[in-house]
Parts: C-alpha cells; structure tokens; sequence
C-alpha cells in the first residue's frame, strides 16, 4: 500500500512530566509520520505532479507551525489528538512519537504508537502502545558459579497496549504521569535485589508488577544480558503475559542462592 513519511520530526515540547518529574518543561520529542492516502499515488507518478500526491512539505510546515505555538500538553494524548487532526484525509495512519530523555534510568526513551484504521468509512479504530525503552537495571543472573558471585548489569524494555476506542483530548485512561516514573523505579529496586538463574523468570516478575501493581492488562517484557555470550552483542528472552496469567502465581518469590 502507498504511503507518504515523514521522519523524525524534532521538537523541545512541554508533555506531562518531564524526567525530573516536573510539569511544564520543555524535552526533546521525537515525531514520526506513516499516511497511507485512501487512493494510491499512481497518478502522481504518471504525470510526475505533487499536485496530485499528499503534499509532505505543506504538511511538515502546518504540524511545525503548530507545535511551535502549543502546549504545554497535559497528556500525551492532547498532542496526539492535535498531531491526528493535522493530518490530511487517509485510509491508516501511524504516529510514533519518542520521548528519548523521559526517564532518568531509561537509556532509549519512552515511545507512544498510534495506529489508526480508517479505511471504512465512518468507523475509525485507533489503538495507542507505549514502549519503555532499555531500563538499565542490575541483579545476579544466570546457571554458571561465576555468574552467582557479581551482579550484571541488564537492558530491559516493557510494552503495553493502552486501549483507546476513540481520538480526544481527554482519554478515560492517562498514562504519562508520575505513575509511569514509580514504576519504572519500583522494577529496577526489585530487579536489584533480586536473584534469578533464567531471563524467564526474571521477565515474568517484571510483567508481574507492571500488570497486578499498575493494572494493565497485559505487558510484553524483553530482558537482554550483554554478558551472556562475550562473543555476542547480547542475548535476550521476550515474555508476554497478562494480568489474569499471575493468579496463584508469585514470580519474585524465584529467588535463587
């Protein structure tokens, strides 16, 4: 399907809290645009006419112009609401917008994804996932003697579907807020002094806190051990869990010697 880009957008914007957990402070935002038109750019080509194409520059200029002008924004859903009412008329539309400095222990920021369908007429279903990006975090970790006696340091990201119905300012459900900051915080206390012979297990009572102590539904947790492997970059275990899986079920009760 033809689609027209736009990458990364850079801003310094006021969302929510900043790392400091201070509201109202500008930070860095990153933007990235994916506009799928409801017909194809077939007649562009032909004619070799932008014209008859969805007009990036313009684009690029109306969201600058408004961003510039704007915020500071309560949520992260007040911007995205505005960025999706900036768009031309489409058929699926991806945002992703990247936060990279969010928080303070998180070396590769914190990422919102909407995708919307609106290739029906008059139905529009959007869904909106934010990502947690390489939490630095430490415990012991692994099967051999050597890797009982030292802590090693790990890279973990977090996913979690945030289930929206609809576009607005003023969603039933805000996510970026301090909440999403205690966390973060909470995981990497535990995981330090925590003591696990698997990436599993260790993944497991991550999504366990991140569904049963923050009520998401379900988390998909990726744990990567640079240390593993010296001859690799790193190797990692993906768990995907939901809230009702831990019923009866204590991970950071995993405790290994």
């Amino acid at each position: 399907m033809d689609k027209v880009i736009l990458k990364n957008l850079k801003f310094d914007l006021a969302v929510g809290f900043d790392a400091w957990r201070r509201y109202g402070k500008p930070q860095p935002v990153s933007v990235n645009l994916e506009i799928h038109p409801r017909s194809n750019l077939e007649a562009a080509a032909a004619q070799d006419d932008v014209n008859l194409s969805l007009d990036y520059g313009k684009l690029y200029k109306s969201i600058s112009a408004v961003l510039a002008n704007s915020g500071p924004y309560q949520t992260i859903h007040v911007l995205i609401d505005q960025l999706a009412q900036l768009m031309p008329e489409y058929a699926f539309l991806d945002i992703d917008i990247l936060f990279p400095k969010a928080l303070l222990q998180v070396n590769k920021g914190v990422l919102y994804r909407l995708q919307v369908d609106n290739s029906t007429p008059g139905v529009m279903t959007p869904t909106l996932t934010l990502d947690i990006k390489g939490i630095a975090c430490s415990c012991i970790i692994g099967v051999n003697p050597h890797e009982r006696l030292y802590k090693q340091s790990l890279s973990m990201d977090i996913s979690i579907p945030v289930i929206t119905t609809a576009l607005g300012p003023e969603p039933t459900e805000t996510h970026y807020t301090a909440e999403l900051h205690d966390m973060v915080d909470e995981i990497i206390e535990r995981v330090k002094g925590s003591s696990y012979h698997t990436l599993e297990a260790l993944a497991s009572a991550v999504a366990q806190v991140v569904t049963l102590s923050y009520g998401h539904t379900v988390a998909k947790v990726r744990v990567e051990k640079p240390s593993a492997i010296a001859t690799i970059e790193a190797a990692a275990v993906e768990v995907t869990r939901s809230k009702t899986f831990f019923e009866n079920k204590d991970f950071w009760k995993v405790k290994r010697p």
